[in-house]
């Protein structure tokens, strides 16, 4: 049974940014109930407002319009509850693997359960015997591992990872994806991807908000009941790649 904590509500959300030519409006009636321990994948083409609505989650923006709330509390700034992994793995590059996620560690947590909880992280992401590495010294995988880590270590209720392998190589990229799913099911936390990759988005996701163009609202929310792990090359897998792609397709030339 998942944790009851990670619960999130988004209701009517809208966001505008303000531009010396006018409002530009990036998203607009968002609603999306996601229960506790659930993955879900955002898709949309660039500018649609994936990443807007992330870091509204995430605390990192206010909304224009409506209301997001972790459990009964409304989101209303950055808080350890909430993890976040960007693309780029962004660690200090005069600190070691070890001090960057120890950076992650919640205020006031003691020296002897903070060193017992970075070296479960750094086993958790595969980074044992690297505690003493520097960013430079290791690969870009590996980074992005620590980074991984580094949101883990307070132990947060929701994950929010925005393209975090968008950056790697294919083998890398499917690497990474096969260990943020088992992070997850140990974690038994909620996680909310943007991800351009279709493929990545169907093997991942329990289910997929396909994204409108801007101003960005919901599409369609797709459902994937699907067993793990994912065949890819499997018919039930192509037929929901496929719906998603086609959702590009139609929009694309009716546009046009």
């Amino acid at each position: 049974m998942r944790d009851s904590r990670g619960s999130l509500h988004i209701q009517g959300v809208e966001k505008n940014f303000a531009l010396p030519q006018g409002d530009l409006r990036v998203l607009a009636g968002i609603d999306l109930e996601v229960a506790a321990g659930e993955f879900i994948v955002l898709v949309g083409k660039s500018g649609c407002g994936k990443s807007t609505l992330l870091r509204l989650i995430g605390g990192l923006e206010t909304p224009s319009r409506g209301e997001i709330r972790l459990g009964d509390k409304g989101i209303e700034g950055p808080g350890l509850e909430r993890g976040m992994v960007f693309q780029e793995p962004r660690l200090f590059p005069w600190m070691t693997a070890w001090e960057n996620i120890a950076f992650g560690l919640r205020a006031g947590t003691e020296a002897k359960e903070g060193e017992a909880t970075v070296g479960k992280y750094l086993s958790l992401v595969g980074l044992s015997g690297f505690e003493g590495a520097y960013p430079h010294q290791i690969s870009g995988g590996m980074q992005q591992r620590a980074a991984l880590a580094r949101a883990l270590v307070s132990r947060p209720e929701v994950l929010l990872l925005d393209e975090p392998f968008g950056a790697l190589d294919a083998l890398t990229r499917i690497q990474m994806q096969l260990e943020i799913l088992r992070i997850w099911k140990e974690s038994k936390g909620t996680v909310i991807l943007v991800t351009h990759d279709i493929d990545e988005a169907v093997f991942l996701g329990d289910r997929i908000a396909v994204m409108s163009d801007r101003p960005g609202t919901f599409r369609d929310i797709l459902p994937v009941k699907l067993p793990r792990p994912r065949d890819r090359s499997s018919a039930p897998f192509v037929k929901i790649r496929r719906k998603i792609y086609n959702e590009f397709f139609h929009s694309t030339r009716k546009e046009g």
